[in-house]
């Protein structure tokens, strides 16, 4: 299954001058499948995806980048989506930007009347990353509110 989301995370297109290029609607299904194929994945496929997107800054930026056409239309599944992309990268390109959008996420899922430790949870389990620990603590996640 890694071999798989190497070779699809390939085929998309990164460009440092067009960020947008990754959300061309033809690279949507592609995204779908990469996190259909993570969350399918073994541990061990998991942490080999993870090292290859960690070791290659585009793949990187490509899933920093990347934001799901369903932030109105299915909140949880726009959250769940952010937040296995942070956990796939582990704080790569710039953990900092990755806790400020966390905590944007754990905000926007309370204010659709949505169970945001639940959810939180889910992703947790999906990718086993203890990214979202601080974001968890509510002291800590008042902490790095702007």
């Amino acid at each position: 299954m890694s071999e798989r989301f190497k070779e699809i995370i390939t085929q998309i297109p990164f460009d440092h001058g067009d960020l947008k290029v990754v959300n061309r609607k033809e690279y949507q299904p592609l995204f779908e499948e990469l996190f259909e194929i993570y969350k399918n994945s073994s541990p061990l496929e998991k942490s080999s995806i993870n090292e290859f997107v960690q070791n290659d800054i585009d793949s990187s930026y490509k899933l920093v980048h990347w934001i799901p056409p369903c932030l109105e239309s299915d909140p949880k599944r726009y959250v769940t989506y952010r937040l296995i992309s942070a956990a796939i990268r582990d704080g790569r390109p710039d953990f900092r930007d990755d806790l400020l959008e966390t905590v944007h996420l754990w905000d926007f899922l309370e204010e659709k009347g949505l169970n945001a430790q639940e959810i939180f949870e889910e992703a947790i389990n999906i990718s086993g990353s203890l990214l979202f620990d601080q974001i968890m603590d509510p002291e800590r996640r008042e902490e790095l509110r702007f």
